[in-house]
């Protein structure tokens, strides 16, 4: 453990994008009622994974907390007589077991809080955004430039992020602070993270988001941005406003609205612009997605750069570990840009880790840049360099609009000291590398599992029957082949000459022409010359008494 870490944050360095899977494994009766045992896991470790109880009022409660994402889920109904039938909790132990499947299922609801503290209620507590809101309010308290006006309902997916609205009173305007615990990912102690803050908020780019003010604290840190009026480019695509709650605009949107082909090209443009700069200056974005991107005057404006240095883990963190080449940030982030166009495309998110067919009627170069970023063989061989994708035909015609060049006169700058580009070289490998333990793990997971479905198989059963006969058949053959050679050996071997008192006569004309005089016989017709010698012997005795 380094020294910033304590025992108190231990528990906020949970990855909280880990995959949740979880089982019913019985039901049993309790002071008149019924209580399900369920055994949940997190990750592909078998080491983390827990018991807990629910009653059929947790899962209803559970589901009123999921009803505003619109996404229809199968609760099995209430049932007042007749609900302590053992069958019955047989037929109600399966239905909830589908219900938490379909749960599961949705990324958005399986990452939200009311999941987690149902599933893990030791390491996810509802009151969290009471102490978020503490935290804050203790750190402005000596602040002369900024006014805690009060939290806003959970606009992003992070469970432990947390956003107010601010007032910044020279300005008389509103401003939005987000407040973030530090991530698993987090590498740098605490002076080096200072200077990092410091750095970032000097940073000036046309198309990265102003950072007006960030500090760090014990538990994490807080940033403050201006407000965008029309959202995230998500909210564009889904036709909401920035305000509302994370799962009634992103659950089952009503409002689709995709990007043009030029609008793709032109922002999409600018986005590769922002990362290049990033990538240039060492600093890897590695959180691009359209709910981290905001359009401004015609312009893309990349935002939360500092997830990086805080160490939280990236949305698409599930499918980056199913994925063995995407490793290092460059790919991270093309990758996820990939992803970003699609959604852009499509006003909706791509379900699988890589993507090979698109619907028909988009455009060529936009379908090549797709396949670029999100195809089985991108993401297996490599992913393509910024540079690379600047230079596609799709985009080379986005510098053409003057919207898509910054003015000559805006200023480019963000610089951080020898030291701390150390420190961040430091960060990324640490990072990487535990991306890559996790992917590891994953696949062998996958495999266990594969392994369990084939033996556990009907047809694999008959297979092994049938594999199971043929050895037998072959160990008779080869146990009968074996008996008929040691008899064979047996015979042919020259058994202990007799006593002979006289020299027995030549052997008949033409029985054994081709041997020579004075040889010993084949091997394989000793038995046979012995009995016509015998024969011979016989023959003579008979004449002689004559």
């Amino acid at each position: 453990m380094a020294l910033w870490q304590n025992a108190s944050s231990v528990i906020w360095r949970l990855d909280d994008t880990a995959k949740i899977t979880c089982f019913i494994e019985n039901a049993q009766n309790i002071n008149k009622h019924t209580e399900y045992i369920i055994r949940v896991q997190r990750g592909p470790i078998k080491e983390n994974m827990w018991n807990v109880s629910r009653r059929y009022s947790d899962f209803a409660s559970l589901h009123s907390l999921l009803l505003k994402s619109n996404i229809d889920l199968p609760l099995p109904p209430k049932k007042l007589i007749g609900n302590m039938q053992p069958s019955f909790i047989a037929e109600r132990q399966v239905a909830l077991q589908n219900y938490l499947n379909e749960v599961l299922k949705h990324q958005i609801l399986a990452l939200s809080l009311a999941v987690r503290s149902f599933l893990d209620p030791n390491n996810y507590s509802l009151a969290i955004s009471e102490q978020s809101l503490q935290t804050v309010s203790i750190a402005l308290r000596g602040d002369l430039r900024y006014e805690l006006k009060g939290p806003i309902a959970d606009i992003g997916w992070r469970i432990r992020k947390h956003y107010f609205l601010m007032s910044d009173i020279s300005s008389k305007t509103n401003c939005l602070l987000s407040y973030q615990h530090y991530g698993p990912d987090r590498y740098l102690c605490d002076k080096d993270l200072q200077i990092a803050f410091k750095s970032l908020q000097n940073l000036s780019h046309p198309y990265i988001d102003q950072i007006l003010a960030i500090h760090n604290l014990e538990n994490g840190a807080y940033v403050i941005r201006r407000i965008h009026e029309s959202g995230s480019l998500r909210d564009i695509l889904y036709g909401t406003e920035y305000s509302k709650h994370y799962l009634m605009k992103y659950g089952n949107p009503k409002i689709r609205k995709p990007f043009t082909t030029g609008q793709i090209a032109h922002y999409g443009y600018q986005i590769l612009q922002a990362i290049k700069f990033l990538h240039e200056k060492g600093l890897p974005h590695g959180h691009i997605h359209p709910g981290n991107i905001a359009i401004e005057n015609q312009r893309a404006l990349l935002m939360e750069v500092e997830n990086f240095v805080i160490g939280v883990p990236c949305l698409y963190r599930p499918y980056l570990l199913e994925l063995r080449r995407v490793t290092t940030p460059e790919d991270i982030d093309l990758y996820c840009f990939g992803r970003t166009l699609y959604e852009m495309t499509f006003a909706n998110a791509p379900e699988d880790p890589h993507c090979d067919y698109f619907p028909d009627g988009i455009n060529m170069d936009l379908e090549s840049v797709l396949h670029m970023c999100l195809s089985s063989h991108a993401c297996k061989h490599g992913m393509p360099t910024v540079d690379s994708l600047l230079r596609h035909p799709f985009f080379c015609q986005a510098p053409l609009n003057g919207l898509t060049v910054a003015p000559r006169d805006e200023k480019i700058h963000l610089k951080f000291p020898i030291q701390l580009k150390e420190e961040l070289k430091a960060a990324v490998s640490s990072a990487e590398a535990r991306l890559k333990r996790e992917q590891k793990l994953v696949r062998s997971a996958k495999r266990e599992v594969r392994i369990q479905e084939i033996l556990s198989s009907e047809e694999e059963m008959k297979k092994q029957k049938k594999r199971m006969k043929k050895r037998e058949s072959i160990w008779k053959s080869t146990s009968s082949l074996a008996d008929t050679v040691r008899s064979a050996s047996t015979a042919s071997s020259p058994s202990p000459p007799a006593p002979r008192e006289r020299t027995p006569p030549p052997p008949p004309q033409g029985a054994d022409m081709g041997a020579a005089e004075g040889a010993p016989p084949p091997a394989g017709r000793s038995a046979l010359l012995h009995a016509i010698c015998a024969f011979d012997k016989s023959r003579l005795a008979r004449v002689s008494t004559r």
